[in-house]
């Protein structure tokens, strides 16, 4: 008996089940997608920008650490002053929440009857800004210090950002000046002290100031 021929809807059958073929080739594409978006994700949360690495935190930074930051301060602008006394110097330097915290305090003669008295206290952060917004709340400490002192205006041209204030009595005795700069990502205050004898004005001491915190910072900068 003589077969039937094959209809055109069986051939379709036939193509039919062979689309409905095995899906793991599927799967394994959509494996690699997923591999390779989520490979995209993590390369765009962990991008480098600007500088800084995953944690938000500047990698080349202007000032680091110095565990010898008496190594760092250059008086010799204060030898004029000082008449040939030799210094006392006294540092500190540890790590703590804020930042890097180094100070270096330098008396001139005895204590209690000291021809000059130098200190120099710096905080290195992580990030410039840390360091701009420290400078911004120590130096609103400047208002409070009392009508005896004097905001020097303009402030001394130095770092970033500075001020400062002055101490000068009428009677010659003790004058004091304390300037604060900003620069990059540290924050330092050089707190100056000289008996009437050196016959300082403002202006003498505002330069005196300078000078010292100038070479501060390079040799920080350098070291």
């Amino acid at each position: 008996m003589p077969k039937e021929p094959r209809r055109r809807s069986d051939f379709q059958k036939v193509r039919s089940r062979a689309r409905k073929s095995s899906p793991i080739p599927k799967i394994i594409v959509g494996i690699v997608v997923l591999a390779l978006a989520g490979g995209g994700v993590w390369w765009f949360m962990n991008r480098d920008e600007g500088g800084e690495s995953a944690g938000g935190t500047e990698t080349n930074l202007t000032y680091g650490s110095s565990e010898e930051p008496c190594s760092l301060v250059d008086a010799g602008p204060l030898e004029s002053v000082v008449d040939g006394a030799k210094p006392e110097a006294v540092g500190d330097a540890e790590q703590k929440s804020t930042g890097w915290v180094q100070s270096c305090s330098m008396t001139y003669g005895e204590a209690e009857r000291a021809t000059a008295l130098l200190e120099v206290e710096s905080t290195s952060f992580d990030s410039d800004p840390k360091a701009s917004v420290n400078f911004e709340l120590g130096t609103k400490s400047i208002a409070e210090m009392g009508e005896a002192w004097t905001l020097v205006d303009p402030a001394p041209s130095i770092g970033d950002q500075a001020a400062a204030i002055a101490r000068v009595p009428d009677d010659g005795g003790t004058a004091n000046f304390h300037l604060h700069v900003q620069d990059a990502n540290s924050y330092t205050v050089v707190r100056l002290s000289v008996t009437g004898d050196a016959g300082l004005d403002q202006e003498g001491l505002a330069d005196l100031a300078t000078q010292i915190a100038n070479g501060y910072l390079e040799n920080w900068r350098d070291a």
